[in-house]
C-alpha cells in the first residue's frame, strides 16, 4: 500500500468538532454513526470488509490498532506511516477490494467500548486536533457524509434501530447499514402488528427492545442464505449494487426484499416459512 503524500492532504483542522457533524443537518435528524456508549456503526469505513467479520476477530484488530496507535505521536508522517502499515498488514483478502477499508477504525469511549475514528478530536490523545484529513476520503467526507441507510430509511425505523441494541456495536453496524433489508423486514413486522412501532415504547420495555434485538439480528444467525460474507458494498449505485433487490421503500412483496437482500431464494418454501415465523415471534412480544 502505497503512503499517501501528505502535501496533498487536506489541513489538519484543529478545533475540537462536536461528535455529531458540525453545521451538518442529519437526515431526518436521526443520528446512527455514534448512538451510546457502546453502541455505534463504521460500516461506511469498511468495517466488515476485511476477511473475518466476525465480532471476535474485529474487536481483536480494532483493540490492536487502538493500543498501537496511542503509542504513535501525533505528527502527520507518524500518522500516515501508522495508515500505511495497518492498511498492508489488515487489508489482505477484502471481499470487494474497490470499498476502502479504513486503517483508522478503533475502538473509541472512556473504557474502548464502541468502533470509532481514532483520528477523531475527541479521540484518546488527540487533545482535539482533528487529524481525519490524512484519510483516505480525507476530513470534509468524515464531517458531511451520511449512509444511504441515514438518508432514506423512515426516522421511525433509524429509531428503532436505536433502540433495539443497547452494548453490540458489531450488530448493530451490520444491520444500521442495512436500508433495503430494515425497511422491508420493518414494513412486513408493522403489516402483522396492524400498526406503527413506536420506538420511544420499545426503548423503555426491555422485552420490547430484546424481542426487536432478536429479529434485527437476521443478518447474522439467517440459517438459508448461500453463505456469502456479511459484507456487502452497500454504497447505492450502479458501480456497487448490494446482493438483493432494489427499491427505497418496500413494496407488497417485501418478502422478496428481505429475501433477496439475506442471499435467500425468494421462492425457496422453507426460508419464507422460517421468516413468517420469526415475523410471527417478533409481533407476539411486541404486542
Amino acid at each position: 500500500m502505497a503512503r499517501p503524500n501528505p502535501s496533498t492532504r487536506e489541513t489538519v483542522q484543529r478545533p475540537l468538532d462536536p461528535p455529531q457533524n458540525a453545521g451538518t443537518e442529519v437526515p431526518g435528524g436521526v443520528y446512527l454513526c455514534q448512538v451510546s456508549e457502546t453502541v455505534s456503526c463504521g460500516a461506511c469505513c469498511g468495517l466488515y470488509n476485511v476477511a473475518d467479520p466476525s465480532r471476535e476477530a474485529i474487536t481483536a484488530m480494532l483493540a490492536r490498532r487502538t493500543t498501537l496507535f496511542s503509542r504513535i505521536p501525533r505528527e502527520i508522517e507518524a500518522i500516515l506511516d501508522f495508515g500505511a502499515r495497518t492498511g498492508d498488514q489488515d487489508g489482505r483478502q477484502r471481499p470487494y477490494p474497490d470499498f476502502h477499508h479504513c486503517p483508522y477504525l478503533g475502538l473509541v469511549g472512556g473504557n474502548r467500548t464502541r468502533v470509532g475514528c481514532l483520528l477523531h478530536p475527541l479521540g484518546q490523545g488527540n487533545r482535539g486536533v482533528d487529524w481525519r484529513g490524512l484519510s483516505h476520503y480525507g476530513g470534509m467526507a468524515c464531517r458531511v457524509y451520511f449512509c444511504p441507510a441515514t438518508r432514506r430509511l423512515e426516522a421511525r425505523y433509524k429509531q428503532v434501530l436505536r433502540a433495539a441494541w443497547t452494548d453490540d456495536w458489531h450488530a448493530f453496524g451490520l444491520m444500521a447499514s442495512e436500508r433495503y433489508l430494515v425497511a422491508a423486514l420493518l414494513h412486513l413486522l408493522e403489516a402483522r402488528l396492524g400498526r406503527l412501532l413506536d420506538p420511544a415504547v420499545i426503548a423503555g420495555a426491555p422485552a420490547q427492545r430484546q424481542a426487536m434485538g432478536r429479529l434485527l439480528r437476521i443478518k447474522l444467525d439467517w440459517p438459508h442464505g448461500r453463505g456469502g460474507h456479511l459484507c456487502h458494498d452497500f454504497f447505492a449505485d450502479r458501480r456497487r449494487p448490494s446482493p438483493g433487490a432494489r427499491g427505497d421503500k418496500a413494496p407488497d412483496g417485501a418478502y422478496d426484499v428481505v429475501l433477496g437482500e439475506l442471499e435467500t431464494d425468494p421462492g425457496a418454501a422453507a426460508a419464507r416459512a422460517a421468516l413468517d415465523r420469526r415475523l410471527a415471534a417478533a409481533a407476539r412480544d411486541l404486542r
